[in-house]
């Protein structure tokens, strides 16, 4: 198969407190709320824009019915279940329609004109397992009674290789653009697994074929020590409508993921970035946690990560889940962690724009070196003016809307937030406090301080040793320098730690327990993470 790589970017988003006050839920704000799972799931997840929903065909004198019979890869009808649809694509961009199929065959009228038409046909393979095919039809001209016949039989598997003996893909899946009235449009992304046949379309027809796949150890679902991220785009569907990779010419990322105190799993999704409207994220079940595994990736495109960290059991019931984005520009070696402490706020953004339509929205369980996350927490979010009153509050720590406009002024932004997760005994508290100078409608991006500091595997110090601990800084007002604070008692007492030109602090962690993080920033932001790392 001819690949192209794709390289378009996704369209992917206080009052100064007394230093030892103590933690505690604002007053006045509202109850939390239960816990809010954020979208994670043990399997393929869509990211985007999914297809647009099909219309009903209208009736009207042009109209012009249409038969359709579908042949599956063993040359018969398929059951309604293994084939229930023929989607129905005008090539001008109007509204898709669809025609339902009972037992490979089925009848619709349509307005006449030119269709991208397709099918999803499974077919029990003599080996006992199910094959899926994609039957694609990139033109078809109705302008009068017309009968289309589509047949898996003219399909081509969907291979996928690398050089390593005992390497067998886990998950593929494909995405087809094409051209409809002048725009290009995510027209099918359902087919994967790994039994996958596609009917191959020329080139020069406005149609794009994206396929990408996850290869481990025998195909194995959890615990492979190495995943391959392979992805590639064609014009057109090439007759050999696979991948295949050698190991030195891809990224290999040395992947850490980092326990937090607690027995614990994980899972990713990794998602290419095409450059359409959607993306699909193959999911790979890293195992228990920590652990360590190398990652390879399809080098010079954006790949959108995400990790999901949960109890011992896999079950992902309750989850937190991180996500960046990452683009290895060549084949070399590189090295990643997940799930790094300290956590903590990172992010936000207070939007002003609309009238008594304000929204807020901050990460509150960040690491250094991730752009979104989303976790186990419960507490609150309340907006209040300089006298105290409330302008808007939520029972979700890290977001809220829709609230009123505030009068232009001071006020504060508070977020209250605790966490109880077996799978973590980190960020059990967090209190975070904006000071903000509201002047109308604009969008305030809130700012925030991060964390870099080294720790084992568990994210954990060594008892009595010298911690140097790096202050990250976003969207500080200029000249503005954070003062850190630390405690050794889960908040109870704090003591400040000077902080170098370059950021860092450095100081010696207790025998044993926890530390906790404070920085504050007169006038602008005042956060605090109770039990940020552990000793150990």
């Amino acid at each position: 198969m001819e690949i192209k790589k794709a390289v378009a970017s996704l369209g992917a988003t206080g009052l100064f407190l007394p230093l030892f006050m103590p933690l505690s839920l604002s007053p006045a704000a509202a109850e939390p709320a239960p816990y809010r799972r954020p979208a994670f799931e043990r399997g393929p997840m869509i990211h985007g824009e999914r297809t647009r929903p099909l219309a009903k065909p209208r009736r009207a004198g042009a109209d012009q019915p249409v038969k359709l019979d579908l042949i599956d890869r063993a040359g018969r009808a398929p059951t309604t279940e293994r084939a229930a649809r023929v989607y129905m694509w005008p090539l001008n961009g109007d509204q898709p329609l669809g025609a339902d199929i009972q037992n490979g065959h089925g009848e619709e009228t349509i307005p006449d004109g030119d269709y991208a038409m397709y099918a999803y046909v499974s077919t029990p393979e003599p080996d006992g397992r199910t094959s899926s095919t994609l039957v694609y039809l990139p033109k078809v001209h109705v302008g009068g009674p017309t009968s289309l016949v589509m047949d898996a039989r003219t399909a081509k598997p969907i291979r996928v290789n690398v050089d390593r003996a005992d390497a067998r893909a886990n998950d593929t899946a494909v995405l087809i653009s094409q051209e409809l009235g002048g725009r290009d449009q995510v027209t099918s992304l359902n087919l994967s697994g790994t039994d996958l046949y596609v009917t191959p379309v020329a080139k020069g027809l406005g149609v794009t074929f994206h396929v990408q796949s996850i290869v481990t150890r025998s195909g194995a679902a959890s615990g492979s020590p190495y995943v391959y991220n392979l992805a590639g785009s064609a014009e057109g569907i090439p007759s050999d409508p696979g991948l295949s990779a050698r190991t030195r010419d891809l990224a290999a990322v040395r992947t850490r993921y980092d326990g937090e105190g607690g027995p614990g799993c994980a899972g990713t999704h990794a998602a290419p970035d095409f450059g359409t409207s959607a993306a699909i994220g193959l999911y790979s079940e890293v195992g228990a946690l920590p652990t360590t595994r190398t990652e390879y990736y399809s080098p010079g495109l954006p790949w959108q990560l995400d990790e999901g960290v949960t109890s011992a059991d896999c079950a992902f019931e309750d989850v937190d889940v991180s996500a960046r984005e990452e683009r290895f520009p060549r084949a070399g070696s590189y090295t990643r962690q997940w799930n790094g402490a300290p956590f903590g706020p990172a992010g936000g953004v207070l939007d002003l724009s609309g009238t008594n339509d304000v929204w807020f929205d901050a990460q509150m369980l960040a690491a250094a070196d991730v752009s979104a996350s989303s976790g186990t927490l419960r507490g609150t979010s309340t907006l209040r003016d300089a006298g105290g009153s409330v302008v808007g509050t939520s029972g979700i720590p890290g977001s809220g809307g829709p609230w009123p406009s505030p009068a232009p002024g001071r006020h504060t932004l508070t977020v209250d937030a605790e966490r109880s997760v077996p799978w973590s005994d980190l960020a059990t508290r967090q209190h975070v406090v904006w000071d903000l100078d509201i002047k109308g409608s604009e969008v305030v991006n809130l700012p925030d301080v991060r964390y870099r500091t080294a720790l084992d595997a568990r994210n954990r110090a060594r008892p009595g040793s010298r911690q140097m601990v790096t202050l990250v800084p976003e969207k500080l007002p200029a000249g503005a320098q954070p003062v850190l604070s630390v405690s050794y008692d889960d908040g109870g007492t704090w003591t400040r730690v000077p902080a170098g030109a370059d950021g860092v602090a450095t100081f010696t962690n207790p025998g044993s327990g926890y530390v906790s993080l404070r920085t504050q920033v007169p006038g602008v932001v005042d956060q605090t993470v109770v039990r940020a790392y552990g000793i150990g």
